[in-house]
């Protein structure tokens, strides 16, 4: 007599990595969130002639549905390590969940923060890892902040300094990911670009006409209407104009005369308020076919009759990835925006008020990662360290100072000073550095 499968977890709760009480048709958890309850199709297997009595005590097996072959066809990733071939009979779940390190009862309130891909597809439920409602939700410190001395505060704006710089240098840093712009830069970041450029290679004759030409550019760029695009291309609008508008206030704030800083501090209010926008249209962010989404080839792939599965995949993970950097981009710009305008109020008022921000990818390399394969793979191999980013402290209790980014790291040492984050690094190997 054939065995009765044993019944898995549905997929939204395999995603969140949350306890499934295995109910057919609907478990409670997904019934109480009102979101479709959607169970990993069984293996087809040869069954016997013979019908099997069914008993009183038996469980209902899941039995096939008619669209099944239909969702089945349109799973877009495969493991690309031990599949040569499709194989429809997996389910994704079977494929993904194995790459999912279990947290331990110790980072119990980080369990989707520290997921790995837990997802189906680019267009289906439950959300990518990065995506799912609670990486959104404004954190604030939970404990009493250091006490930052003037130097400290000082080194972190010499640090965000040096980031713009290797934007104008290298054309990135860490809060502007290599790829953001690829497409083109829009209007108002090229015009933030060519001004920072200006600002770097300056000479004392012409600093105080560049000043100028930063606050003329900015009173311009505040003038301009909200973007009113949908989808991804919304969110990059969004991050385009807050980014610019960064760039012109923190050099007219730690650079100008006392005219050109007051201008400058006119603009914090829209500043913030623009990064407000910003965050809501990522929060928004859902992981939908948009143009700005697709490789260069992606429509004249598709059109290729018999594609391989290959092909499939690398579009599926491009989407993914670029999806991913894109709302990073908007994480990462929050968290720095936050940090700089919170260490001038500091600097000039003595004390600042924390507004909260949202989560951070802190593992390290994926932000470096130059293609969708390497971040893929990288997601998959260990947990990404999707963490809150203002539990500094809890985080670093919690991790090794080789596993996270430096960007996530410059900002806890500006959380909880550089003392703390050198003396976390030396526990390690000291292979990397406190910048």
């Amino acid at each position: 007599m054939a065995a009765t499968p044993r019944q898995k977890a549905c997929n939204g709760c395999a995603g969140t990595k949350r306890r499934c009480d295995k109910q057919l048709p609907e478990c409670q958890r997904c019934l109480d969130r009102d979101v479709d309850c959607v169970y990993p199709q069984p293996k087809r297997r040869r069954r016997d002639t013979i019908a099997r009595e069914t008993q009183p005590g038996d469980m209902v097996a899941l039995q096939n549905h008619p669209d099944v072959h239909g969702f089945e066809s349109s799973l877009d990733f495969a493991d690309w390590g031990s599949m040569p071939a499709p194989d429809f009979d997996m389910s994704l779940s079977d494929i993904i969940m194995p790459y999912i390190p279990t947290p331990a009862p110790a980072n119990e309130g980080l369990p989707s923060a520290e997921g790995g891909l837990a997802i189906n597809n680019v267009t289906s439920t439950p959300s990518p890892w990065f995506l799912q409602n609670d990486t959104w939700v404004m954190a604030h410190l939970e404990e009493e902040p250091v006490c930052m001395t003037e130097i400290e505060l000082d080194n972190y704006i010499g640090a965000v300094s040096a980031m713009l710089q290797s934007w104008v240098t290298h054309g990135h840093n860490g809060f502007i990911h290599q790829r953001l712009y690829e497409r083109g830069m829009p209007g108002c970041v090229q015009d933030a670009f060519t001004t920072l450029a200006a600002y770097t290679n300056r000479t004392p004759a012409v600093k105080d006409t560049i000043l100028q030409i930063a606050d003329e550019r900015a009173t311009a760029l505040a003038r301009q209407t909200a973007p009113t695009a949908a989808g991804a291309l919304g969110i990059l609008a969004h991050v385009s104009r807050v980014q610019a508008m960064f760039v012109y206030v923190f050099i007219r704030l730690f650079d100008g005369s006392v005219r050109i800083r007051a201008s400058a501090e006119r603009q914090i209010p829209t500043l913030r308020q623009w990064v407000v926008q910003m965050r809501e249209a990522g929060q928004r962010c859902e992981a939908a076919d948009d143009d700005y989404l697709c490789s260069g080839q992606h429509t004249v792939m598709l059109q290729w009759p018999g594609s391989s599965s290959f092909n499939t995949d690398y579009e599926a993970t491009s989407r993914l990835w670029k999806l991913w950097l894109l709302t990073e981009s908007v994480r990462r710009t929050h968290v720095l925006i936050d940090g700089v305008m919170n260490t001038y109020e500091t600097l000039t008022k003595g004390w600042a008020e924390c507004k909260g921000v949202v989560m951070l990818t802190a593992r390290r390399g994926l932000w470096d990662a130059d293609s969708a394969e390497k971040w893929f793979g990288l997601s998959s191999a260990k947990a990404p360290l999707l963490v809150p980013a203002m539990q500094a402290s809890r985080c670093i209790s919690q991790y090794a100072a080789d596993e996270v980014d430096d960007f996530v790291r410059q900002f806890w040492g500006f959380l909880v000073g550089r003392d703390k984050i050198q003396s976390w690094v030396d526990r390690g190997d000291g292979s990397v550095c406190v910048v």
